[in-house]
């Protein structure tokens, strides 16, 4: 992980130095916050898209071209199947979700005061939970009702970057991507994330 970590830092920062028109500089401000909508797509134990979603992020400009981020998000779905077989009844559902605690580091590209590139990388904690329930009825009768609660906590590493398009002083928008690996004992996850969102400097 921290090899990978320390490539993909490497990449934002040739990224940005390939972007960036010193003769175009101007000035950034001293922090941003974003929120918007976002989607997540997990493959793994659980192959699912997250079409429910939204994330916040709070970024701090140490300089021109580098800042430090926190993000928090969240993703839910719930899924659902019945059965009927000779009239004997069989349901189940749960209800899934994953958050995302997330802090690292942003590499601003700046060419113009409009228009602004970036790449990030952040490292934290994705907790993924599942509700779970399940009934077998029949002849109005209830055969078998259970419900149980599952979650863990594992670290992720997120990797992606996008763009920020200046409206006025005090307002943009945003639209980004990113490739996100959930570690697992014995198996990983991996998982992209599609986000939009509005930006205000301050």
């Amino acid at each position: 992980m921290t090899a990978s970590f320390r490539s993909a830092l490497a990449i934002c920062v040739a990224l940005s130095a390939g972007l960036a028109t010193p003769t175009l500089a101007q000035d950034a401000p001293r922090a941003d916050v974003s929120a918007g909508y976002q989607v997540l797509g997990v493959g793994g134990d659980i192959d699912e898209t997250f079409v429910k979603g939204w994330y916040v992020d709070l970024a701090g400009n140490v300089t021109r071209l580098l800042g430090i981020v926190f993000e928090v998000g969240g993703d839910y779905k719930s899924l659902s199947e019945t059965v009927t077989i000779n009239g004997v009844t069989a349901s189940a559902a749960a209800d899934l979700s994953v958050h995302q605690f997330m802090a690292g580091v942003r590499v601003n590209a700046r060419p113009n005061p409009t228009v602004t590139p970036f790449g990030q990388v952040l490292v934290g904690g994705v907790r993924g939970s599942a509700e779970v329930s399940t009934s077998v009825t029949g002849g109005g009768q209830v055969f078998i009702a259970e419900s149980d609660a599952l979650s863990s906590t594992n670290l992720g590493l997120q990797i992606g970057g996008g763009i920020d398009l200046r409206i006025s002083d005090r307002f943009g928008l945003r639209a980004g991507g990113d490739f996100l690996r959930i570690f697992e004992a014995g198996a990983g996850v991996n998982g992209f994330r599609f986000a939009v969102g509005v930006v205000f400097p301050f």
